[in-house]
């Protein structure tokens, strides 16, 4: 009994918003920020592009973005039928944060942890910096962003909400979904919480429902 509330106690806490989202973003950047310059020392002259940067840019004007913080779907989504208003998103402490040079994006910094514990463990994604920047572009900052990840489909969503409520969200394939599903591939750009999730368990070919 007290292992099974045990359980259920860390699944609460991976998921949990772990403070106001305006004051994440900020923890987020602050050490993104902090850790930005050994990332880009490790660059070799000649290897910019691999990061996404112009042999011409100026290190010196690098600064981060906003984060989009990672999402995925838990196992109840991939192994049960779908359930009407079933709770299946889960929020992991993770973010990409966006390294900008004169407003673009190049690369993207991994950071992951906790309030107080938060670490940069790697500078990657490229071409994933310049098309969320694409997808992003238009939206109030003072929406959250997100990037929904589907490691079954090796998909991605650029998502963004308003009001502290993923219902309310709107999903907007990458390429990398559009890949996966083609039927995303239409003149629709962004989908409700409901619409995708039964586009993602069509494609996974699986039951959306009893």
């Amino acid at each position: 009994m007290y292992r099974y509330i045990l359980v259920l106690l860390i699944v609460a806490l991976c998921s949990f918003r772990i403070s106001p989202p305006g004051e994440a973003d900020s923890q987020v950047m602050k050490i993104a920020e902090s850790q930005l310059g050994m990332y880009l020392s490790k660059i070799e002259p000649g290897k910019e592009g691999d990061y996404g940067f112009d042999e011409k840019d100026d290190f010196d004007l690098c600064t981060v973005g906003k984060p989009y913080r990672i999402i995925t779907l838990n196992h109840d989504f991939y192994n049960n039928p779908l359930r009407d208003n079933g709770d299946y998103i889960v929020i992991q402490n993770q973010w990409r944060v966006p390294v900008t040079v004169n407003g673009q994006s190049r690369v993207m910094l991994d950071v992951s942890g906790n309030p107080g514990n938060l670490d940069v463990t790697a500078m990657e994604g490229a071409a994933l910096a310049q098309e969320l920047q694409q997808k992003s572009n238009g939206v109030s900052d003072s929406d959250e962003f997100y990037l929904l990840l589907v490691p079954q489909l090796s998909s991605a969503f650029f998502v963004h909400e308003g009001n502290n409520s993923f219902a309310d969200a709107e999903f907007t394939p990458l390429s990398s979904a559009i890949l996966a599903i083609p039927t995303l591939n239409g003149e629709k750009k962004a989908y409700s919480l409901t619409e995708i999730q039964k586009i993602i368990k069509d494609a996974l070919g699986k039951p959306d429902k009893k």
